[in-house]
C-alpha cells in the first residue's frame, strides 16, 4: 500500500536537493574557516609555549636540585622533576600533532569554500599546505617543534638517568 509523500514541515521541498548557498553566504563562511584556522594557529603557538616554557623550567629546577642537594637528600624529587620534564616534551608532541590536525580541517574547509567560489587561485596562500604546493619537511616549523621538544626531552631523561645512576 503506497502512501503520499509529505514533505517535513520547514524542510525543503525540492526533491533534488538544496539550493547552492548564495554567493555572500559562501564569503562569511570562506571567513569564517580562514578565522577558525588563525584560532587553530594561535591555539597551538601558545599551547606549545607554554609547554616548552615549563619544560625548561623544569630543566632549570632539576638542575639546581643536582647542584644543591645532598649525596642521597632529594634524589627522589630531582628524579621526579626530570621524568615529569621527559613526559611534558612526550606530551607536548602528541598535543601539537593533534592540533596541527585541527589547523589541517579548518584549512581544508576553507579551501573548499573557496573552490565553490571560484578564487581558489587568489585565495589566502601564506603557507606551501594553502597553495598545495610540496614542502620539504625540514623546512616545516612543526619540523623544528618536534626538533626542539626531542632535545628537551633528552636533556630531561639524561638528567633522569644521572639521578638514578649515581
Amino acid at each position: 500500500m503506497a502512501g503520499q509523500v509529505h514533505p517535513l514541515p520547514g524542510g525543503n521541498h525540492d526533491p533534488v536537493g538544496p539550493e547552492p548557498p548564495e554567493r555572500d553566504d559562501l564569503w562569511r563562511l570562506y571567513e569564517l574557516h580562514v578565522n577558525e584556522y588563525r584560532h587553530q594557529v594561535q591555539l597551538n603557538t601558545s599551547r606549545y609555549q607554554w609547554y616548552t616554557t615549563l619544560d625548561v623550567a623544569l630543566i632549570t629546577v632539576g638542575t639546581g636540585l643536582l647542584r644543591i642537594t645532598a649525596k642521597n637528600d632529594g634524589r627522589t624529587l630531582t628524579a621526579l622533576v626530570f621524568a615529569t620534564g621527559t613526559i611534558l616534551a612526550c606530551f607536548t608532541a602528541i598535543a601539537t600533532a593533534r592540533q596541527v590536525g585541527y589547523q589541517h580541517a579548518a584549512r581544508s574547509q576553507a579551501l573548499k569554500v573557496a573552490a565553490a567560489l571560484g578564487v581558489t587561485d587568489w585565495a589566502i596562500a601564506t603557507t606551501p599546505g594553502w597553495r598545495n604546493s610540496p614542502n620539504r619537511w625540514w623546512t616545516k616549523v612543526r619540523t623544528v617543534n618536534y626538533a626542539l621538544l626531542a632535545v628537551l626531552g633528552a636533556i630531561n631523561l639524561g638528567g633522569l638517568i644521572y639521578v638514578l645512576a649515581t
